[in-house]
């Protein structure tokens, strides 16, 4: 059972389309898991229509229509030239929305390992944005810190705790700089999370004045 849901805000700005592609990957990822947000978003999105309707309609120019079909055709071919065989673990782990973002199932993609415990697969690092996969191994505990910028976080498979509360497939946390916490993946396996971050996190341990300037995001 989900418990842990984006706000409103979040929801309210993917139904309009004005949310960043790395924050609408992290909403589209939860709605695929998440009945009761898709169904929130949905009521947004009439609510969105009904207000397009009231309003005073546009002239579309001339060629708009071909314009949008050939995106629509292109963004098709494109999606057929990468389409990839993913093994039952993959389609049963990864939301349709996420594996668009993978070249391999879970078990081939290149993970490296980040601490003890814990490897990651970046997906996307530009522009201080990076999006990734991370992999907890059971009963492993994160090293407490907090986050310079935003930090999403959408469980997929397993789960963890912190002082917060506890955390399974589905359920999704926003972490930022009044965030300070020490994840526990949950014993009973391996968990595997999106992340999505704006900023680099920071050591809040007794040694993290030394092994800080070590971190780069």
């Amino acid at each position: 059972m989900i418990t842990h849901h984006l706000s409103d805000e979040y929801l309210v700005e993917y139904a309009a389309g004005s949310l960043p592609h790395a924050e609408s990957l992290v909403v589209a990822s939860h709605l695929a898991l998440c009945g009761e947000c898709r169904a929130r978003v949905e009521a947004f999105e009439t609510v969105g229509a009904v207000m397009l309707e009231d309003g005073d309609a546009e002239d579309v120019s001339t060629g708009a229509f071909d314009a949008v079909m050939a995106m629509i055709a292109t963004a098709g071919a494109d999606e057929r030239a990468r389409r990839i065989e993913f093994d039952e673990v993959t389609l049963r782990t990864i939301p349709a929305p996420l594996r668009e973002h993978l070249d391999a199932s879970l078990a081939d993609l290149e993970w490296k390992r980040v601490s003890r415990g814990v490897d990651e697969v970046r997906l996307h690092d530009d522009q201080g944005i990076r999006i990734s996969l991370l992999r907890a191994q059971s009963g492993t505990k994160l090293p407490s810190h907090t986050h310079a910028g935003e930090e999403f976080t959408l469980v997929l498979d397993g789960g963890y705790s912190d002082s917060d509360g506890h955390y399974r497939r589905g359920d999704v946390t926003l972490a930022d700089s009044t965030t300070d916490h020490s994840p526990i993946a949950d014993d009973n396996g391996p968990c595997v999370c999106l992340l999505v971050r704006n900023g680099a996190a920071r050591l809040t341990g007794p040694v993290a004045r030394f092994l800080n300037p070590f971190i780069r995001g």
